[in-house]
């Protein structure tokens, strides 16, 4: 039992050490002027990079880069490195538009794709993309029930080695 103290120290220590570390970093995040800099919208910040969110309706589930309270509604935000806003980034956001609505029980009337520049893109929540959203997630579910039809891919050799399934992927590249 005397060799496990040290170890319980030192986990209650490094969880106490995170939370607080958090907490500091919160406080700094929202009175910044970095966020501002980067492109964020002003707010509340409900969530930083810190939680999946799921739909057992939808069969959803992703993870916004932010969640900001304008005026009590929550917006998703999403940070991109890209110069451009490409139709899989609408379509990310789509899916977060969904999400942040079946979780806080609010639909956000729009999401902000935050590009690597600092330049904000809204995405408003139409119908159009939410049809799209859920279009393209039944698609995938219909050809993961086939599974003997492969799904064609053409990656670049960089994307395709960075990706989880590579290994068991027959049409990897590199």
């Amino acid at each position: 039992m005397t060799n496990l103290l040290p170890v319980v120290i030192f986990v209650v220590l490094g969880a106490l050490s995170y939370l607080l570390a958090r907490s500091v970093y919160m406080r700094y995040w929202e009175a910044s002027d970095e966020r501002a800099e980067a492109g964020f919208i002003a707010g509340r910040t409900l969530e930083l990079d810190s939680r999946t969110l799921y739909s057992p309706r939808y069969g959803l589930a992703g993870k916004p880069d932010r969640i900001v309270d304008r005026d009590g509604v929550p917006i998703p935000e999403e940070w991109k490195s890209a110069g451009n806003v490409y139709p899989s980034h609408r379509v990310q956001m789509g899916v977060y538009l969904l999400l942040v609505e079946e979780e806080y029980g609010v639909r956000p009337p729009y999401g902000v794709i935050v590009l690597g520049d600092g330049k904000r893109v809204v995405v408003h929540n139409t119908g159009e993309l939410r049809a799209q959203v859920l279009g393209i997630a039944e698609e995938i579910r219909a050809t993961r029930r086939r599974p003997a039809i492969p799904i064609l891919v053409r990656q670049p050799p960089a994307k395709c080695r960075a990706c989880g399934v590579h290994q068991a992927c027959r049409q990897r590249s590199g």
